[in-house]
This record gives C-alpha cells, structure tokens and sequence, in this order.
C-alpha cells in the first residue's frame, strides 16, 4: 500500500490505465498471434492484449474521456512512434551507403 491523495492517486491510475489499454489495444489490432517459438517478452504482451481485450471498449472510451492528460498521451504515442520510424529508416540509409562504397 502506498498512501497518497486522492487526485495523485486518480492521476497515477488514469494513467497507467489509459497506457495500458491503449498499447493492449495497439496490439490486439495488429493481430499480435502466439507462436511455436515465444519469447517471455512475447508471452507478457499476448497475456496483455488478453486481458486488456476482456474489457469493454466502453471503459477504454471511458479511461480517454474522463482523463485530462489522454489527449497528451496519444499525442506524445504517436510522436514517439514517429521518433522511432525515423531512426530505424535512418540507419537503414547508412546501412545502404555503406554498401554501395
């Protein structure tokens, strides 16, 4: 038990919450699939798509609605996917210059 307020506590659970479900959510609508050769990291991520999918989307609505930083959340998601793709193409461009020297 941690002992706090409870606007800290509806902050920390919002969003914890409203993270979780989106990236369980994410997942789920890439078709995540268990395989013959799963990894523990692979296991943990199907387990969340699991259990996160048992839910409504009626609460995840509810989880963005009622959240005032949900907004800023898939915002800074959506950047930070964007910060990804353009390192991993980046290096796929110093990979492809090295091979034509």
């Amino acid at each position: 038990m941690v002992e706090m307020g409870c606007q800290e506590h509806d902050k920390f659970a919002a969003g914890s919450m409203f993270m979780t479900h989106t990236v369980g959510r994410v997942l789920d609508m890439l078709g995540l699939v268990s395989t013959p050769i799963n990894t523990k990291g692979h296991e943990t991520l199907l387990n969340l798509v699991e259990n996160i999918c048992g839910d409504s989307f009626d609460l995840y609505y509810g989880l963005f609605l009622y959240n005032k930083s949900a907004l800023e959340m898939v915002e800074r998601l959506d950047l930070t996917f964007d910060a990804l793709r353009n390192e991993l193409f980046g290096r796929l461009h110093q990979v492809g210059s090295r091979e034509e020297t």
